[in-house]
């Protein structure tokens, strides 16, 4: 191979390999909550009670809001009633046991002479027949618990529990006010970790890793000079039309800074690299 065939192959293979990220180079991004919920209720109906405020901090099965659920509430309590109910059911056992023995009876007089055949036939008919009502009952049992789950499920949809934990940055329905479904009626962050999508070329998007570290540096406020920060997502598509691919870090926040400052990331070289 003469030499300017070599220096043209040795510059091709240099271009598509993974560039390792510049440690001097640091790329703006803004921070937001790691996780937003923006939650609704499922149904329509009057708010009842907003039990929280904006800047609230919540755990998770904290109840949050309710919609008027004093119908619903009765309803479940009707159900409950009638699921317990099992009157049916223990009179069909009885009546189960008083055939069963008036069979024998009437078994035992044939065979003596007294009972015709026809008043088998009605007694073996009676017994069949008690059998299928404690069947028709336990089926009514498992229908009225059934029922009764249904009724309990609509009334926890008039009910929101906070789902993480976190805090309350708006509660756009009060008390009177009614919602229909989906119309988001309170906003929860958790911004005990921040994330901050940066853009990287593609080559160096390449050869970072998930969990590779990165450092953080504030802009707007007086913080740490340098907070530590790790990647946890590194998307298989780019932009084609800025030929960026946005990397994702996560970075601990105990100072509970607020989301939305402004930020410079940048990715040290990983260890067994930096060794090579």
């Amino acid at each position: 191979m003469n030499t300017l065939a070599f220096v043209v192959a040795l510059s091709c293979s240099l271009l598509q390999m993974p560039q390792q990220p510049d440690a001097a180079r640091s790329y703006a991004g803004v921070s937001r909550p790691a996780d937003v919920r923006e939650l609704a209720f499922g149904i329509r109906g009057t708010v009842a009670e907003t039990l929280v405020e904006p800047g609230d901090r919540v755990e998770p099965g904290d109840l949050l809001i309710r919609l008027d659920d004093r119908v619903q509430a009765a309803q479940v309590e009707l159900s409950r009633s009638q699921a317990e109910d099992d009157s049916r059911l223990k009179i069909a056992t009885l009546a189960v046991e008083f055939q069963r023995d008036e069979l024998e009876i009437t078994l035992n007089s044939r065979e003596r002479g007294g009972a015709a055949d026809q008043d088998v036939r009605e007694a073996q008919f009676a017994y069949d027949r008690s059998l299928i009502d404690v069947k028709a009952a336990e089926a009514d049992m498992v229908a009225r618990n059934l029922t009764l789950e249904r009724e309990t499920a609509r009334l926890d949809e008039m009910r929101i529990l906070a789902p993480i934990a976190g805090d309350i940055v708006d509660t756009p329905k009060q008390t009177g006010e009614t919602v229909d479904e989906l119309t988001t009626v309170i906003t929860l962050v958790n911004t005990d970790q921040l994330h901050i999508d940066v853009t990287v070329a593609p080559n160096t998007a390449r050869a970072m890793s998930i969990g590779q570290p990165a450092t953080v540096v504030w802009q707007d406020i007086d913080a740490e000079p340098v907070t530590d920060a790790r990647v946890i997502f590194i998307p298989a598509t780019g932009d084609p039309s800025v030929r960026q691919v946005a990397v994702r870090v996560e970075v601990p926040n105990p100072d509970r800074l607020p989301s939305g400052l402004h930020a410079r990331v940048s990715f040290p070289p990983q260890s067994s690299d930096a060794d090579a």
